[in-house]
């Protein structure tokens, strides 16, 4: 009798110990995705110095498995295969996100999974083999299934017991408890860092991946079903601040106002057009010949830092039309496409300029056909419209895109101000057409990505090369403000030790990687050719851009968070994350840093604080601007005075 029991004892053991291990097993191997994306973030083992990020991260797991626990046991297995699919689908989705954004996922960004198809070469090319070790716990897991049914005459998935049901509902409170535990604590911590999320990496970094995600889906929903009304004492706090900037600011005293009144203005925002590439030789041999001879007769700004986020492209864009900096979170031009805007176009419309924006992309990428509307473009000539007679990755092809582009602004009213887009020298930079095209040789960097990428510039450099003849035969480069940059930086961290050898520096100090994230701004003033005046080697960001070319046009640009570049006045450039430069010194408000730029010399943060305040209520007035749409209250008080 004594031995039957124990039989029925270790019989009851088998049953509950194949499904437990089952799910302990998952739930180790999906901490572990997230603890190796931490690894890839930081290069550490740790999610933190403290022990409760990483219970945050367990509590977060087991609230999604606990129910799945209590399900029928002909379905639990299968939904708990379908969660872990979709938690190793969240991990990659980040890893992915980093290597191309040098940032995190956010939740905002789902209405961006529709150009995924666009894109999926750039996509494509992220991925790494080793990436499929992250799907390596399903096969494990089905392959355990398997031998524990054959060595067992016991069901694997055990019926539902009141006890069960008991030490279930047990444990969920005790992960609810944990996660709401750990979020108030980095709350009262770390004021409004989960809200405002200003640095995603830094945060996840410090919460777990798990905590993070969640912080950033409650805020979704809480701006999409409860989101919170603006005081009128903030909203006239705000109004104030840009009241008080235009009195300071003059734009008629500065030396080059309306110096090209009545000139059209093009506007020709380059893809991954990095600032080394202009003037770099490479064996002697110039990468961007055309580039360079342009340069000379122009403005170079050769110290303006990429201030894009998540939006990429669509950001500088934003940046440089609206003079507003990119959403805290998601995507300003697909987020926030619905407000109404006193942008650069429709500024210049009201001074009898007609408006067009030009991209051979499709319409909807980025949401483009939407928020060009918004920001006052009356036309916008897409994909849908040109002949695309040769197309090169996302689209059509650069050389095709300016020849067509040159007719259409021959025949365009004037004065006229035409936004180009360029598109074929697209990450990853190995489009066929494209490296066939491409006249340079790049040596000992044939087929690597920092080669690809030179020939990338140089097909762009010969197409652009082709254009400025082009507007000269038609009459239109005399007759014309020119304004060329990049849209953003193109070349990874992972691609350093190429990086390296290309340029023959050492790029392991962070300021020295930093100095390297700038993009080129030049502009062209038709008939000046004197500019020594100009400081042209102060900080400055694609933000300045409304403020400077509308001063030359003798519009004073007075409803974003730019200056005119051609005033003596030093301000900060500032990033989405909170960090910013002001003269050679780079500061991380986050983590308390300051350091020179020039020699990696650490700096005195408290040196810093009343700056750092004041960019901090830059990127939140920011916000409630785009949040609450106020450009339009803003223009109805300042035109009052």
């Amino acid at each position: 009798m004594k031995d039957l029991n124990v039989s029925k004892a270790k019989g009851s053991f088998k049953k509950i110990s194949g499904e437990i291990i089952f799910f302990v097993l998952m739930i180790i191997f999906i901490f572990s995705k997230f603890l190796s994306l931490k690894c890839v973030m930081s290069r550490s083992l740790f999610m933190s110095s403290e022990l409760l990020p990483m219970l945050s991260s367990i509590a977060i797991i087991l609230i999604f498995f606990i129910p799945i626990s209590l399900l029928h046991h002909k379905i639990r297995i299968f939904a708990a295969f379908i969660i872990d699919l979709l938690f190793t689908v969240l991990v990659m989705t980040d890893l992915l996100h980093l290597r191309y954004f040098s940032d995190l996922f956010t939740f905002n960004n789902i209405s961006l999974l529709s150009q995924v198809g666009e894109i999926s070469e750039s996509v494509f090319a992220l991925i790494k083999i080793s990436d499929l070790l992250y799907f390596i716990d399903i096969p494990i897991l089905i392959f355990f299934i398997i031998k524990f049914k054959k060595t067992s005459k016991a069901s694997f998935a055990n019926s539902i017991t009141l006890k069960r049901v008991f030490l279930s509902c047990l444990i969920f409170l005790l992960s609810v408890f944990t996660l709401t535990f750990h979020i108030e604590r980095y709350n009262n911590k770390v004021p409004g860092a989960l809200k405002s999320m200003w640095d995603r990496s830094a945060i996840c970094s410090n919460v777990g991946a798990p905590t993070y995600h969640v912080a950033d889906a409650l805020n979704v929903m809480s701006e999409n079903l409860f989101k919170e009304s603006l005081s009128e004492q903030k909203k006239e706090e705000i109004i104030e601040w840009f009241r008080k900037r235009n009195e300071n600011t003059n734009g008629e005293t500065s030396p080059l106002f309306g110096m090209a009144k009545g000139k059209n203005l093009i506007i020709i925002q380059v893809e991954s057009l990095q600032q080394f590439v202009i003037g770099f030789r490479l064996n002697g041999i110039e990468v961007t010949p055309n580039l360079n001879k342009f340069v000379q007769n122009s403005v170079y700004f050769t110290r303006v830092y990429n201030q894009t986020a998540l939006g990429n492209s669509s950001d500088a864009e934003f940046l440089v039309n609206a003079g507003l900096y990119p959403a805290a979170a998601g995507v300003a031009f697909t987020r926030f496409a619905g407000n109404k805007y006193e942008a650069l176009p429709k500024l210049l419309e009201n001074n009898g300029y007609s408006t067009l924006a030009l991209h051979g992309d499709r319409p909807g990428f980025w949401n483009r056909e939407r928020m060009y509307t918004a920001l006052g473009f009356k036309r916008f000539v897409s994909k849908r419209n040109f002949n695309v007679d040769e197309n090169i990755g996302m689209g059509l092809s650069d050389k095709s895109f300016f020849a067509q582009t040159a007719a259409i602004l021959e025949k365009e009213p004037s004065p006229f101000y035409a936004f180009l887009v360029t598109l074929s020298s697209h990450y990853p930079f190995n489009y066929p057409p494209l490296l066939e095209q491409s006249d340079l040789n790049v040596g000992e960097f044939e087929g690597l990505f920092i080669g690809n990428y030179l020939k990338s510039m140089r097909y762009f450099d010969n197409q652009f090369g082709i254009f400025v003849d082009d507007l000269k035969k038609r009459g239109l480069l005399e007759s014309s403000v020119i304004v060329i940059y990049g849209d953003h930086t193109a070349i990874p961290k992972w691609e350093q030790s190429n990086f390296e050898k290309l340029l023959k520096k050492d790029l392991n100090e962070k300021h020295v990687w930093r100095e390297l994230l700038k993009v080129p701004l030049i502009i062209r003033i038709p008939g000046e050719k004197n500019h020594v005046f100009i400081d042209q080697t102060k900080q400055a960001g694609l933000v300045d851009v409304p403020n400077t070319v509308g001063n030359l046009l003798g519009i004073d640009y007075r409803h974003g968070f730019g200056h005119n570049l051609f005033d003596s006045v030093s301000e900060p450039v500032i990033f989405r994350n909170g960090s910013y430069i002001m003269d050679f010194a780079f500061v991380e408000s986050s983590f308390e840093n300051a350091v020179d730029l020039r020699s990696g010399k650490v700096l005195n943060f408290t040196d810093y604080e009343k700056i750092t305040n004041q960019v901090t209520k830059r990127l939140s007035y920011n916000d409630n601007i785009l949040s609450h749409n106020l450009i339009p209250q803003i223009c109805e008080e300042l035109n009052k005075r």
